[in-house]
């Protein structure tokens, strides 16, 4: 009797905490992600108003949207004056020697011109049980903010101090594809790769590469995201040439900076069946007017053309997971609730209501693959060729 009593206590005990828990959550979420003063709250809040050329709504043919709202998105970033400016250049590739790790994959580091001068580090890696399988779906990785990205996420770390940190938070996504039965790539991102940085002489850009490589790309008209995207549609030119890759079934994914570039990629190039940004898909700003990503994601005028929900339309019918973590201090739930809405009407109107979803973990800004895998290997078992 006595136990029963006490278990009945401790299930009340819990059920409190777990009521108070969910009051101060619903507190913390209802407050401003930040605050400004006047004039400066007015001001913010007024010059994001106006009309958006490629606002969705309801009304518009879909896929006549999405042609026009794609092709100007790629005149908008840059990408289009790039392919003018190299029409003629054709990417060289050096691809090392193969390594075995530990009879579970091959790694292959590779590097490819992706304009003159300008060469791309990647990481090759092969799932070794391959004797019955004809071709395995791709899985490509950019990284976000992180010097040796294309090392993290590929498992090839530095140092003991490094597999530590990484596998800490499980960041090694690259080779937990590979040893998952996917061709895994991983790239360095441009301008945010020791490899690929634009150095920032006497700090003029606040010792930050990522803004010196952004003031650079704005005067000659371009913009990070479109040399980031341009990078990653060369190496997949490349792998989707490969006879062990399966071209129709391409997974992309990346962590912050990382996750905004496979958005753009995704929305851009429908060559990717399924993205997963992760810790980065939200709107550009708050409602008080507070820049969600890092200056290097900067696209002049992109409030005009429209914004997260576009290119998630851009992205429909294709697959896309959007993930967060609810302590990730970097982003704001109420925001990326509000967007992910909308997302889901266009979805919706697409016909394809079940091809996105939203998931969010416990911690803060990192990759979640227990979320991550069941839709990734749900939607490439969909897309399999019959």
């Amino acid at each position: 009797m006595n136990q029963i009593f006490a278990t009945k206590n401790l299930l009340t005990t819990a059920l409190f905490y777990l009521l108070i828990s969910s009051v101060v959550a619903s507190e913390e979420d209802s407050k401003p992600f930040v605050t400004f003063d006047e004039p400066v709250a007015s001001y913010l809040k007024r010059i994001q108003l106006g009309e958006q050329k490629f606002k969705f709504n309801t009304s518009i043919d879909f896929y006549k949207w999405q042609q026009d709202a794609r092709d100007s998105l790629v005149k908008l970033i840059g990408l289009d004056q790039m392919r003018k400016e190299l029409i003629g250049f054709k990417p060289k590739i050096i691809v090392s020697a193969t390594i075995s790790i530990n009879d579970n994959y091959t790694r292959q580091l590779c590097v490819i011109e992706t304009e003159p001068g300008i060469k791309v580090p990647f990481y090759y890696l092969v799932p070794s049980k391959s004797k019955n399988v004809e071709q395995f779906p791709l899985f490509i990785a950019p990284h976000g903010h992180d010097k040796f990205g294309l090392h993290s996420y590929s498992g090839c770390f530095k140092n003991d101090n490094h597999r530590s940190e990484i596998l800490a938070r499980e960041g090694n996504i690259a080779e937990q594809a590979a040893l998952r039965g996917f061709i895994s790539i991983a790239p360095a991102t441009r301008g945010l790769a020791s490899e690929l940085l634009v150095p920032d002489p006497k700090g003029r850009h606040g010792k930050r590469p990522c803004r010196a490589q952004l003031i650079h790309c704005l005067l000659s008209g371009r913009t990070p995201t479109a040399e980031r995207v341009w990078d990653m549609q060369r190496i997949l030119d490349w792998a989707t040439k490969q006879p062990k890759v399966d071209p129709k079934r391409i997974v992309m994914t990346g962590n912050s900076g990382g996750g905004v570039l496979t958005t753009y990629v995704a929305a851009i190039d429908d060559r990717i069946t399924v993205a997963v940004p992760s810790c980065s898909f939200t709107s550009s700003t708050s409602p008080e007017g507070y820049i969600f990503h890092c200056d290097c994601c900067l696209i002049p005028g992109f409030r005009n053309w429209g914004g997260w929900k576009e290119l998630a339309g851009l992205i429909a019918p294709r697959r896309l997971l959007i993930v967060h973590g609810i302590k990730d201090g970097l982003h704001h739930r109420p925001s990326v609730e509000t967007l992910v809405s909308e997302v889901n009407a266009i979805f919706k109107i697409a016909g394809v209501p079940s091809h996105v979803s939203i998931k969010w973990g416990d911690n803060g800004h990192r990759f979640y693959p227990h979320l991550m895998w069941p839709f990734i290997g749900h939607s490439i078992t969909k897309h399999k060729p019959r």
